[in-house]
């Protein structure tokens, strides 16, 4: 499949030189040359690939730089809409996938017994149709790497139609009731009010926060990100204008639309967040 992409790109950057040609006849034979040029790198087997500006405007090349941003570990996991508090329901089973989880990190452990120890008063319930309790199932892993004192952020499925303002749900203040079968945990968020538009018995998409520092740390958009045929990550950097270089990179993990980098090219360092795999084209299949 990654060979096929390739050499769509390849086949992508060939039309450009045919665009090339048409639109300057009479440098028919030299077409090639004027819109890509490959340099040697010292010290490196990539090539340099060099455009010229009409080139880049046909590939539709778009740059971005490496940056640093605080990044905020989210897990997202399923949620259950409940009519009220847990002292007034039984603890239902999520079933989604039977870990309650969307991908992430749920996994089957061995549990330790949560203790009954005295619970901490949940917080009231409003009268019928106000605040809504969001049923929310975890591996004892996740709990332990949940924060706590944190909202969730409520989305409705992927298939149904997402609210109109952005719904926050507030930890209950309980102690998570344990499923011993299940070797999961089902803790309690609310959310407040009769405005939410949330229904019983309703699934939704529930986005947590982990613990862990929110220090700055380097990123690039996740469109500059290129993965070659060995699986390999890349990113192209542009030293000077129409200029790209292809730079290893080492992926810590993408959150959201950037990829976090635990290696990679100095902040600052403009890449390429559109056209890396046409750029890898033109390098491999133009020499």
């Amino acid at each position: 499949m990654k060979a096929q992409l390739v050499a769509l790109a390849a086949g992508a950057v060939l039309g450009v030189f045919a665009q090339a040609q048409a639109a300057d006849p009479g440098a028919a034979a030299g077409a090639k040359s004027a819109a890509v040029k490959l340099e040697p790198i010292p010290d490196s087997k990539a090539k340099r690939v060099r455009l010229s500006a009409k080139a880049a405007e046909r590939l539709g090349i778009e740059m971005g730089k490496v940056e640093e941003q605080p990044i905020v570990r989210r897990q997202m996991v399923s949620g259950l809409v409940m009519a009220a508090s847990p002292e007034a329901t039984a603890a239902p089973k999520l079933a989604f996938g039977g870990l309650g989880s969307f991908g992430g990190f749920a996994q089957a452990v061995a549990v330790k017994s949560v203790q009954p120890a005295a619970q901490p008063a949940p917080r009231k319930a409003a009268a019928a149709g106000e605040d809504a309790w969001i049923a929310v199932s975890l591996s004892p892993v996740e709990w332990d790497r949940l924060a706590k004192d944190k909202p969730a952020r409520l989305f409705a499925l992927a298939t149904r139609e997402q609210p109109a303002a952005k719904l926050l749900a507030e930890p209950s203040g309980m102690q998570p009731a344990e499923d011993v079968k299940r070797t999961m945990l089902t803790t309690y968020y609310v959310v407040n009010g009769k405005d939410h538009g949330l229904t019983v018995n309703q699934r939704m998409r529930v986005e947590l926060q982990l613990t862990g520092a929110e220090d700055s740390q380097k990123v690039v958009p996740y469109g500059a990100l290129y993965y070659d045929a060995r699986g390999a990550a890349w990113v192209y950097v542009s030293k000077e204008p129409l200029a790209f270089e292809r730079q290893s990179v080492q992926v810590d993990r993408v959150v959201g639309n950037v990829v976090v980098l635990s290696d990679g090219p100095a902040l600052g360092t403009p890449v390429v967040t559109v056209g890396a795999a046409l750029l890898y084209g033109a390098e491999i299949f133009g020499k």
